[in-house]
């Protein structure tokens, strides 16, 4: 109930570990504006011209391939290093403990609100980088904010009011 994901409230199963998704929104709980984003962006892929296609395919991407290869299989690719290099070395980390919830073995604690990992204790399973909102951030359209906004509103107003 508005409450902030805590460290020390037990793990998760992921959704895609209990069925097949085609696309996988990190987080714990994805924020209502992820998600209805996600869904329009699926939406213009399946029904939309060919640019807004381009574009909803250049958004899910990131969020699609994470589906397809199931959370169990990021960990030949994704370890704590990825959440400190990837997230939190870029400036991308809000602090919600998403990473250290996710963690099944606890190598994860929250220090002034941001995850310190500790290395020796990793075991490479790849939970913390799937979990966590801002691991499968997109350059490839972060240029294009202001376009993925004017699709989004104008798929969901498609009147114009």
């Amino acid at each position: 109930g508005g409450q902030w994901n805590q460290p020390q409230h037990e793990g998760f199963v992921p959704i895609g570990d209990v069925i097949d998704v085609d696309v996988y929104i990190p987080g714990c709980a994805p924020c209502p504006q992820q998600i209805r984003n996600v869904c329009v962006m699926a939406y213009l892929l399946l029904k939309g011209n060919a640019e807004q296609q381009a574009l909803a395919k250049a958004y899910l991407a990131p969020l699609m391939a994470l589906a397809s290869e199931g959370s169990k299989a990021t960990s030949s690719e994704a370890c704590g290093c990825d959440i400190m290099t990837k997230v939190i070395n870029q400036g991308l980390c809000m602090g919600c403990g998403t990473c250290a919830t996710s963690c099944p073995v606890y190598a994860i604690t929250m220090q002034e609100g941001k995850p310190n990992i500790e290395r020796d204790m990793c075991i490479k399973c790849g939970a913390c980088y799937a979990a966590c909102p801002r691991a499968f951030y997109s350059f490839d359209v972060v240029n294009q904010y202001e376009t993925i906004i004017t699709a989004i509103n104008g798929a969901m107003n498609p009147g114009g009011n």
